[in-house]
């Protein structure tokens, strides 16, 4: 049986430790991961790489100028952005968003999503 395709996924996120533990986790199960610490730095490397997602937490101090920016450029707006909160905050006005509780959630997410039809 053939292993399902990796995933390119953008991590941002400011604190080090934390972006560290994700790429380490991310990478074993064989993605390639990118990485951002901010939200400009996220929408150039999403542009130039084009991820399969976006991975980040709601602490991001950037987290609402992320969003803005992909939901409002041309070729990223339907792009997947996840949030990992194993508390699942309210974030119910933001319902695009993928609110994911664990790792294991994030996995089945990222089998669930498709590669983005070239134009």
């Amino acid at each position: 049986m053939a292993d399902k395709p990796k995933k390119t996924i953008l991590v941002v996120e400011d604190v080090e430790e934390i972006g560290s533990r994700m790429d380490t986790m991310l990478s074993g199960k064989g993605h390639r991961v990118l990485r951002a610490s901010t939200a400009d730095e996220a929408i150039r490397i999403a542009e130039d790489d084009h991820p399969t997602m976006i991975l980040t937490d709601l602490d991001l101090p950037t987290f609402d100028l992320l969003v803005r920016l992909i939901r409002d450029h041309q070729r990223l707006n339907s792009m997947v952005i996840a949030v990992i909160d194993i508390n699942v905050p309210e974030v119910n006005a933001k319902s695009d968003l993928k609110i994911l509780g664990d790792f294991k959630q994030l996995d089945e997410l990222l089998a669930s999503i498709r590669p983005p039809i070239e134009c």
